[in-house]
């Protein structure tokens, strides 16, 4: 058949349609005869043959659509306000309304999803509270192409420097190594928790950065069970009579690529998260031409190129615990990207993923969550940026449907959870100071939308330095000048991020190392060579008072309210002329008159020098009330073998007292940061993913029992 007997047989078989001018065959064929008079355009030969398949090819679009159309019977009024072609990459959400209305994705909820178009129908606004500006730091998207013009952007500028764009996969294999580490919160402490941390149940809990703000573990328990992450499973323990027996298992029949993160425990559901991997490959056809005198550049050789690729999700399954022997599943969120961390506030679970937006050809490529993409208007965008931050949440309730979802594009954040709002940090490096910038979140009732963003001067170093108490958000900064000098910053913000105080130039030559807020007092370590505690009067947001200064030799990495007028330090001693480490230590501030800073004991543990308590606060057994403090240590004795140790102290009569030191197993796959010291009632238990032992707390902790989880 000729190339006129196909453009013919093509009209023949639109003759009966009633076509939409836009997708009738004489417009398709001027389409494809224009040239662009925007751009100059590199000259190339395209072959005949092709040309004409193209045109058959949209012709055949052009007739299914109006096929849709015609039997849609959706009137010329219904539709889009403009007759210019939506841009391809926005054709899958349109506004309702318009001849492309999309279904509302399960995980949007109830109503129609937002539009693709540039403006938000009065519709979609009543449905769902459109999404604000976090000031002018991340602005609400207003299509999908200008994401994409973004990442192009980015792309470049990284391209600059880097050389490659394999900067992708570095990036987000961090994602969900970071997410251990944490970028963190500080815990919301006030004479209120303190005085209702009595109240407790008798067991101990994850913990907290933020008082009311619950984080997922590895290990947990929920008074009577202790759940263990251990490899591809999760082990249920039964403690009751005081033994331990295995009461059941969740095995979620895992990819051999992925692995069970971390989990919550509410009642008699369980909330576990997965990373998860897809690998997929795919083939791709490659075609060779060569020129020829006729001016037609025929097909001359065809291949088949295969290419593999990795996708990354985070899955949260919810199981119903009622009987631990027989965990049922009941729902399930997908969410794409590396899982960086989670939080649970009431019956609301977020869920923070990181994934790399660079794709071959910048277009056409948007995360999802349930298998949703992420509406435009949903996305915030930088002038440059990346990475995705995606950010869901989950009512407990309904664990297969999100409340709301959004993504930022950025290049660094990191995130701090308030009991009513999302914190979002990072430094920003492009500036030629160093600055910290800060986007602000609401999260009422599970509903993500930004109220503001700031600046701050200098970087936020410990990850309790930012905190919000009373509609104010303290921050702690040590800022870095051009010739290596550093000073200390306090900023009170309020809830609106406006600047009402500061207190600036505190500890010239040092940077914070630890800090706490207590009610509307700050403490914070700095160092050098010797550690000063410094306590400042946070009660006039626009007057920040400082009020005591105490020096002591070494430095403390993390700090933990010990009741109402006592502080704890866990960090280092250190030689005041040289800086030198000269092994682990705990010291007792007594903090009764912030005016007149006390040390009431320290103990030094000379031959350790790591501790994973002093970079993963999940690690810290740290309870006044029922006097434990636990944390596992690395011991390295000059003439010794290397060895870990898990210790327990107690504080009694204004002095530390060794409880326990119980030499850890020589782990060959399992660090030392998975090992957790829990109580139940009067029953200590250390437990790790292979095993798990019980010592009885009045018997001065004698071992009583232990189970192999192996």
């Amino acid at each position: 058949m000729t190339e006129q007997e196909l453009l013919n047989k093509i009209r023949e078989s639109a003759d009966d349609l009633e076509l939409p001018n836009c997708v009738s065959p004489e417009q398709i064929l001027k389409l494809l005869q224009e040239k662009s008079p925007q751009k100059a355009r590199p000259v190339f030969r395209f072959p005949t043959a092709k040309a004409v398949s193209a045109a058959a090819v949209l012709l055949l679009c052009g007739i299914l659509s109006a096929v849709a159309w015609s039997s849609a019977q959706i009137s010329p009024d219904a539709g889009s306000p403009s007759d210019k072609a939506a841009p391809e990459s926005a054709l899958e959400y349109s506004a309702p309304g318009t001849t492309n209305t999309a279904p509302a994705p399960k995980s949007r909820g109830e109503g129609n999803s937002p539009g693709s178009g540039t403006e938000n129908t009065e519709a979609n606004a009543s449905e769902e509270e459109p999404k604000r500006d976090a000031g002018t730091l991340y602005t609400v998207a207003k299509s999908y192409d200008q994401v994409y013009d973004i990442l192009k952007s980015s792309y470049r500028m990284e391209s600059k420097y880097r050389g490659s764009k394999e900067m992708e996969t570095a990036d987000a294999d961090t994602g969900a190594e970071s997410a251990s580490a944490g970028f963190d919160t500080a815990v919301n402490y006030d004479m209120a928790t303190a005085e209702s941390a009595a109240q407790k149940s008798n067991h101990s809990s994850t913990n907290l950065q933020t008082e009311g703000v619950d984080e997922s573990d590895t290990i947990k328990t929920d008074g009577r069970y202790i759940y263990t992450v251990t490899g591809s499973m999760l082990k249920i323990t039964d403690t009751a009579g005081e033994k331990l027996t295995a009461a059941g298992a969740i095995d979620v029949n895992l990819e051999a690529s992925d692995q069970i993160l971390e989990f919550y425990v509410d009642g008699s559901k369980l909330f576990l998260l997965i990373q998860h991997y897809e690998t997929s490959l795919t083939e791709e056809t490659s075609y060779h031409t060569a020129s020829s005198d006729s001016g037609i550049i025929p097909l001359t050789e065809c291949a088949k190129v295969e290419t593999v690729g990795t996708k990354a999700s985070a899955i949260l399954y919810t199981y119903d615990i009622t009987d631990p022997a027989n965990p049922g599943l009941v729902g399930t969120t997908k969410q794409d990207g590396y899982y960086y961390t989670s939080r649970k506030i009431g019956d609301i679970i977020y869920l923070f993923t990181q994934q790399g937006l660079e794709t071959d050809d910048f277009n056409g490529f948007v995360p999802c969550v349930n298998e949703e993409k992420i509406p435009y208007d949903h996305i915030y965008v930088p002038d440059q940026g990346s990475d995705g931050f995606l950010i869901s949440s989950v009512n407990v309730s309904d664990p297969e449907t999100t409340i709301d979802q959004v993504m930022l594009v950025h290049n660094s954040v990191n995130v701090y959870v308030a009991t009513d709002a999302i914190y979002l940090y990072h430094t920003d490096y492009q500036a030629n100071d160093d600055i910290t910038q800060i986007a602000k979140f609401s999260i009422e009732d599970g509903r993500i939308n930004a109220v503001n963003a700031t600046s701050v001067k200098g970087s936020i170093y410990d990850t309790f330095a930012i905190n919000a108490y009373q509609n104010t958000l303290r921050v702690l900064t040590t800022y870095n000048d051009r010739n290596g000098n550093t000073d200390n910053h306090l900023y009170l913000l309020d809830q609106d991020l406006k600047l009402t105080g500061s207190l600036d130039g505190i500890a010239r030559g040092e940077e914070i190392y630890a800090a706490r807020y207590f009610g509307n007092t700050a403490y914070f370590i700095t160092y050098k060579n010797i550690d000063p505690l410094f306590a400042v009067d946070l009660t006039d947001p626009a007057n920040p008072v400082l009020l005591g200064e105490l020096e002591i030799t070494g430095f403390s990495d993390y700090l933990h309210f010990w009741g109402t007028d006592r502080l704890l330090g866990i960090g280092y001693e250190t030689d005041p002329d040289t800086g030198e480490r000269k092994g682990l230590k705990l010291v007792m501030f007594d903090i009764s008159n912030p005016t007149d800073l006390k040390i009431l004991d320290t103990a030094h543990l000379k031959d350790s020098y790591y501790s994973p308590s002093l970079y993963d606060y999940k690690c810290v057994l740290a309870e006044p009330e029922k006097n434990l403090i636990g944390f596992a240590a690395e011991h390295n004795p000059p003439n010794g073998s290397y060895y870990a140790v898990y210790h327990v102290f107690s504080f009694e009569n204004d002095r530390f007292q060794n409880k326990l030191e119980e030499t850890l197993p020589d782990y060959e796959y399992i660090s030392y940061d998975s090992v957790r010291g829990l109580y139940i009632e009067d029953s200590f238990y250390l437990a790790c993913p292979t095993e798990i032992t019980s010592y009885q707390m009045k018997q001065g902790f004698e071992k009583s029992g232990k189970i192999n989880l192996e």
